[in-house]
């Protein structure tokens, strides 16, 4: 079965420590030291993904602020355009009217120029249809310059209404 052999187990003791003291010399410093420069390397690692993550989200905030800004510049400029259009409607409007207004007045003084036209000569016509018949009636030619004359007098004696 199993049997121990002091030599052997001796020999084992001490190439063990010679190992551990030649391990510890050589291998434990390098080791240790490359332990440490990893742990290091992964902590600055660490840091600068924080960093980099703070900034991200600074820049986010920022774009955020920027985007909301330009969204507001353009409702801005909406509601110019907008007011801008209303205030060339309502220029339009009060032009057209005043134009309308214009025209209308042309109109009616058009009208009220041809209407006082035409009642000039129907009392014309009138006055002469009057003398032609008075003449008839009198049986009495009149002059050139007084049939002027009763023309003129029965003009001016007629009603302006008619």
């Amino acid at each position: 079965m199993l049997e121990i052999n002091p030599g052997l187990t001796i020999w084992t003791i001490i190439i063990f420590g010679f190992l551990l003291v030649l391990l510890s010399k050589f291998a434990w410093k390098p080791i240790l030291s490359s332990l440490k420069a990893r742990e290091t390397a992964i902590a600055d690692s660490l840091t600068k993904a924080e960093q980099a993550r703070t900034e991200a989200e600074r820049i986010i905030a920022e774009n955020q602020r920027e985007r909301a800004r330009a969204e507001e510049e353009t409702q801005k400029a909406l509601r110019e355009g907008r007011e801008y259009a209303e205030r060339m409607r309502q220029e339009l409007v009060h032009k057209a009217e005043a134009e309308a207004r214009h025209l209308l007045e042309q109109a009616r003084l058009e009208i009220k120029r041809d209407t006082d036209a035409a009642l000039i000569r129907l009392r014309e016509e009138a006055a002469e249809l009057a003398v032609m018949a008075t003449s008839k009636l009198l049986d009495e030619n009149l002059t050139e310059d007084r049939h002027r004359k009763v023309v003129d007098r029965m003009i001016a004696d007629m009603p302006a209404t008619v």
